[in-house]
């Protein structure tokens, strides 16, 4: 099987800035700087020739395309293992964040609730001194009617006893006309 030269080209792997793109195009945020990973040192890959050189330079070319293939391979797999540990710390980090924003909120809350019940508990207060003094002014206007109350009845009964007293005195002095003799 014969290969032509422009068909064989095998490069380092670099990324590309569309590497960092999503399927919706959209620009991935950078994250933390992960290791970079250097290939060793790439044999060179020489396509194989029309010569009659023979199979010896092609399994020689093959045993070097499978090389760098081996190493792309293995660096791909550092690069995933260390994708999926920054992805771990993140996940853990954005855990940890949101616990704290929830206790931060938490505490917030609490902090707002006790000032209104602090406050509740003022208003409360002043009403219940409102009703105290409400409570006090028409026990002393009860007790001013029941004097009143207890003046009018004394007046009133005086008034009666002033009327019996004064008929009874009426009728005694009727009961007792002089006798008058005739002569």
């Amino acid at each position: 099987m014969k290969i032509s030269q422009s068909k064989v080209r095998v490069e380092p792997f670099r990324a590309t800035p569309a590497a960092d793109m999503t399927a919706n195009n959209e620009i991935l945020p950078k994250a933390a700087p992960m290791k970079k990973y250097h290939a060793a040192k790439q044999p060179s890959v020489r396509p194989v020739s029309d010569g009659a050189s023979g199979s010896g330079e092609t399994m020689t070319s093959l045993h070097r395309i499978r090389t760098i293939a081996q190493q792309e391979l293995n660096l791909i797999r550092r690069m995933k293992a260390e994708a999926v540990k920054y992805q771990q710390e993140t996940a853990i980090k954005a855990r940890s964040e949101a616990h704290r924003l929830v206790l931060h909120a938490r505490l917030a809350t609490q902090r707002e609730i006790e000032d209104m019940m602090r406050q509740v508990n003022e208003e409360i207060q002043k009403i219940l001194a409102d009703i105290r003094v409400i409570r006090i002014t028409a026990q002393e206007e009860l007790a001013a009617q029941r004097k009143f109350t207890d003046a009018a009845k004394l007046n009133s009964m005086s008034s009666s006893m002033k009327d019996i007293f004064q008929k009874s005195v009426d009728n005694i002095k009727k009961k007792k006309k002089p006798v008058t003799i005739e002569k």
